[in-house]
């Protein structure tokens, strides 16, 4: 108990000063007044047409009506408002450039990102505790139960802690004005998306929730979200904290083990769903398909950080930084998100309930494709001019630029010698229209395009290795 104690001292120590800051600064600012009297106003009127509707239609349900209401006047608030402004506040702190003088204090990037973060959840705790009452009255219009309120309550937490944490890092990856305007708009699509989803996922809840208890396959979805939305709130968080730090500074630790640990945990939780529900062979590719998806975005970040190291980290094995040493962990991690997944098909799905050619190739397709564009993206940002940008903006525009050629001129050569957009052959280099064949047809058609992919694959992953080997040296700066 007592190390607990001294590890939550330390962490109220690290953060505290920030978040005193940011939270005074918050409850002053108009917005704060603006949204959460209007949060107020609009929870009040509903209550208010709820009441005339139950005294109107006595035994009549509207609980799950109200229940949504209230969560998507809530969300809006919590998935958007206060990510954006969490934001913008790190944004300010760069342009202002006094994160620096902060750093001179004594709190270093990550206790800067994690005061920002508390600051941020701090306000969304006012909004939901103002908000609550209104939920929870909802309860008495019949319709719902307890379960699907805190369960709707802990999801929706889990959410605005992701959105905020995604909101913060997209800031911290932005250190030019070219480049905090782009933030901006991403961050805008990014949040915008996000409260579309979980306000979609709060209605579902308000209308079936009462399936967490009875549907295994609602309740895992709705566990995995909730799971999800915490532990990538903890990789975020690193890597912001890793994208404000100096370029002396060991940054790569905090992201690496985050990385690390997730990824297994994900796993984890795939291998024990699949084995509960006694999972097929389409279950095995698709749990595949949806993990390498994971792993191929947070390996963008891995592609790109920086070649070398400082001469202050000179030490440290895989946690030493480096782009070589986080490269070959998303590989590592791909690589075993396909053997679990295709020895779970091997030993508990083979022929059951679905083509098994097509699940294996699904299989290894969806370790292929990732390893052959994250290969491409060190290679085309490392060799070509657009070297000239600096990481992590040419790794990154790499990346993206192969994957859009790539699905481009496959479609477009499929068309010409195949006679259709989603020709087999032309598209084996295609990720998604490639994918998908892999995945949803089968047939001994598939053998060569498969086999070409997997060469392709790793000759990129060969000259991906020697280019970042050869320019894993002590970092000048």
């Amino acid at each position: 108990m007592s190390t607990v104690t001294r590890q939550l001292d330390r962490f109220v120590e690290s953060v505290g000063p920030i978040v005193v800051k940011e939270v005074r600064q918050g409850l002053r600012a108009k917005v704060f007044a603006i949204f959460f009297g209007t949060l107020l106003v609009v929870c009040l009127s509903m209550a208010l047409v709820a009441v005339a509707q139950a005294t109107e239609s006595a035994g009549v349900a509207f609980g799950k009506d109200f229940f949504g209401g209230y969560l998507t006047a809530l969300g809006a608030v919590t998935f958007f408002v206060i990510p954006f402004v969490a934001f913008r506040s790190m944004v300010r702190e760069l342009e202002d450039e006094t994160w620096v003088l902060l750093t001179l204090t004594g709190l270093g990037s990550i206790s800067i990102v994690r005061g920002k973060w508390v600051s941020a959840m701090s306000q969304s705790l006012l909004f939901g505790s103002a908000c609550a009452p209104f939920v929870l009255f909802s309860y008495f219009l019949n319709g719902i139960d307890i379960l699907q309120i805190v369960a709707a309550l802990l999801l929706a937490a889990g959410w605005s802690a992701l959105l905020t944490a995604s909101a913060i890092g997209v800031a911290t990856q932005a250190h030019s004005k070219l480049g905090r305007t782009i933030a901006h708009f991403v961050v805008l699509g990014l949040l915008g998306f996000g409260a579309m989803g979980g306000i979609a996922f709060a209605w579902v809840l308000a209308e079936e929730g009462n399936k967490l208890v009875t549907n295994a396959a609602f309740r895992n979805f709705a566990i995995a979200v909730g799971g999800f939305s915490w532990g990538v709130t903890w990789l975020m968080l690193e890597s912001a904290a890793a994208g404000l730090a100096l370029p002396s500074e060991a940054a790569s630790r905090g992201p690496r083990v985050a990385f690390t640990i997730v990824g297994l945990l994900a796993l984890g939780y795939g291998l024990v769903v699949f084995m509960l529900q006694n999972g097929r062979a389409n279950d095995a590719a698709g749990g595949q398909v949806v993990t390498s998806f994971f792993f191929t975005l947070a390996g963008v970040f891995c592609i790109s950080e920086s070649d070398g190291w400082p001469r202050q980290a000179a030490f440290g094995g895989w946690l030493k930084p480096g782009a070589v040493r986080s490269y070959w962990l998303a590989l590592l991690l791909l690589f075993l998100s396909a053997v679990m997944w295709g020895l779970l098909f091997f030993e508990f799905a083979h022929g059951r309930g679905s083509s098994s050619d097509k699940a294996v190739r699904g299989i290894v397709a969806a370790f292929a494709y990732p390893a052959l564009y994250l290969s491409a993206g060190v290679i085309v940002g490392r060799l070509t001019p657009l070297r000239r940008f600096g990481e992590p903006i040419a790794t990154r525009v790499g990346f993206l630029g192969s994957v859009v050629l790539g699905v481009a001129a496959s479609m477009a050569l499929a068309l010409v010698f195949e006679g259709r957009a989603s020709g087999k052959v032309m598209n084996a280099l295609n990720p998604i229209v490639g994918l998908v064949n892999f995945v949803d047809r089968s047939g001994s058609q598939f053998d060569a395009p498969l086999v070409l992919l997997c060469a392709v694959a790793l000759l990129a992953i060969f000259l991906a290795a020697v280019v970042l080997h050869g320019r894993d040296e002590v970092r000048s700066a």
